[in-house]
């Protein structure tokens, strides 16, 4: 009887790290567009704790590429610029990239400046 709770025991254990460690491992992409006067403010963070993140961070006024940027880090990557803008026009900021090799493309942001 002592072994069959014992090794129920071990196993909801090892269970319950496995879920926490499923939970640990979820990338986060975090894309921000923000505007101050005519000045548009973009950035992106991505945490993938231990692998290789290579992103390129766009910016889009209606269908023109108006600017991007690009960087590459492991575990944590930050890349924010800014860029002017046209005050009543609307701009899409699009992320995308690699994570070890394995292609993303993060949520898109919208915004009027």
């Amino acid at each position: 009887m002592k072994r069959i709770l014992l090794t129920i025991v071990l196993i909801s254990i090892i269970a319950g790290s496995s879920m926490v460690t499923a939970a640990v491992k979820a990338i986060t992409i975090t894309p921000t567009l923000t505007f101050s006067g005519t000045t548009a403010y973009c950035s992106v963070s991505i945490i993938e704790i231990g692998k290789n993140i290579e992103a390129t961070l766009e910016l889009w006024q209606g269908t023109t590429l108006v600017d991007s940027w690009s960087s590459s880090a492991t575990s944590y990557l930050v890349i924010s610029k800014n860029h002017s803008a046209i005050s009543g026009l609307s701009y899409t900021l699009k992320v995308s990239g690699t994570i070890d090799g394995v292609p993303f493309l993060g949520n898109s942001v919208v915004k009027v400046c």
